[in-house]
Parts: C-alpha cells; structure tokens; sequence
C-alpha cells in the first residue's frame, strides 16, 4: 500500500516565502512521522500542461491530479491519499489523518464541507468519484449556478468543492450547522442534479469535526461565519488560514506551533 501527502503550494515569491519556512516544514515532518510519501507542487512546470489547460481555476488541480495518476497506473487499489491546502498548519501532529473509508473531509469553522484537507482510500468507489468531481460534463452542464450570498458563480468560487456539493446534492449555504442537519445536509439541493443517495454516502464518506478544519479564531478573522464554533485552542488539529489570514501576519503561524 502507498501513501501519498499531496500539496499544492503555488504563490507568489514573497507568500511563497512565508510557506517554504513554516509551513513545508511542518508537512515533511507530518509525512516522515506518518508513513507518507511527500509530494510537493511549487512549481507550476510541476503539473502537466494539460491539467493547466482543462481548467481556469487552479484549485481544480488537486483531482486532475489524481485522475492522471489513476490514468498512469501511478496510484492503485488501497493505496491511500492525504492532501492538504497549502494553507494549513498542522497543530496536532499525532494523528494520521489517513481514511479508512473510501473519502473523508471535515465541516469547518464556516460550517462548509470543506475540502481543504480531504483522504482517499483508491478503490471502486472513489475512482468514479475523482472522475465525478472532474468530469466536463457535469462541469460545462452546472458552472453557470450562482451562490445565494455573492450571486457569483459557485463553481467558479469554489471548484473542487462546489462539484461535491453538487454530486452529494449538499445546499449551498447553512447558518444551521450541517452537524445538526439530517445526513449532513446531504440531499438537501436537487438543483444541482447530486448523483450519490445518504446510503451510499454513509456507507463510503468519513465526515470529521470541526477540530480538523478551523477557519475562523476570534482575533485572526472577522468571524463572520464563525458557526461551528471550539472553546480554546487545546481542540485544534489543523489551523486553516483561508481568506489571506496566513499572510496577513506571518507571526500567525508561530501561534500555533506546539
């Protein structure tokens, strides 16, 4: 079995800085203390031409990836994936992450299905679903669906993770935390034509807390969305320093070194 810890950190020299002397770090450590291979994109003649050219968006480009290496024979049945947003500082370094199902992410602080770090086991299952999420057919048929709050394109916002919020029919939007939403809020949106019924989805999805994926602290963001909401710091695994909060401050990151 072949593990594999992908991230993709592509950012301008001086954010790129601040990522290759904190963050990079901290990911190699994760992966030698875990057992994973490392793969690491800071380059973008790291990533073939034609998943540049496929989308517009580069948050697309971690499941274009994964179709290629399926494509390759690169990964195989019961090899495992870990990514994480180049975003994301590890706190808790003991856990391994690795699923033991065929996908698993976590509802963040925003109470979003964020895909911000998510695993792969390879099998069946999740091979039809890294070709879902890509596929242009899907795309092309619903990318013109506006989020309620911005009326911008949802799938233009947010990619990757529009397209699972299409295919597991989840609504776009919750001030309820979707903790408390039957089946997650799985089914709740049939605009979006979703694919998997809640049985499959329970039976395949891992959701984790949202301890994994903390994107709102008071005092480093408006909090604005601050709905699932941890007591103190002692709760947090991964820090996700979405919306430019990394590099608003790079003193950030030390704060949650343990």
């Amino acid at each position: 079995m072949k593990k594999i810890l992908l991230v993709v950190a592509l950012y301008p020299d001086h954010i790129q800085a601040i990522y290759n002397k904190h963050i990079s770090p901290r990911n190699r450590e994760y992966a030698n203390k875990h057992g994973y291979e490392y793969i690491e994109i800071t380059k973008k003649e790291q990533i073939k031409q034609s998943i540049h050219d496929r989308r517009s968006n580069p948050s697309w480009t971690n499941f274009l990836i994964y179709e290629d290496w399926l494509d390759s024979n690169f990964i195989e049945e019961g090899d495992k994936i870990l990514s994480l947003d180049a975003d994301m500082f590890m706190v808790d370094m003991e856990e391994d992450l690795c699923t033991d199902k065929s996908f698993s992410y976590s509802i963040d602080s925003g109470n979003t299905h964020c895909m911000g770090w998510h695993s792969l086991t390879i099998n069946n299952w999740s091979k039809k679903l890294i070709r879902n999420i890509v596929s242009d057919e899907r795309y092309e048929k619903l990318k013109h669906i506006n989020h309620p709050n911005s009326g911008s394109s949802f799938w233009e916002m947010f990619s990757e993770q529009a397209s699972w919020y299409s295919l597991a029919g989840i609504t776009m939007h919750s001030d309820v935390p979707y903790f408390n939403i039957d089946n997650f809020g799985w089914n709740t949106d049939t605009q979006q034509l979703p694919l998997y019924t809640t049985k499959e989805l329970h039976k395949n999805i891992e959701i984790r807390g949202t301890a994994y994926n903390v994107t709102e602290w008071p005092g480093e963001s408006n909090c604005d969305y601050n709905i699932n909401k941890l007591d103190n710091t002692d709760q947090v695994i991964l820090r996700h320093f979405v919306s430019g909060q990394l590099w608003n401050n790079e003193a950030l990151i030390n704060n949650w070194k343990k």
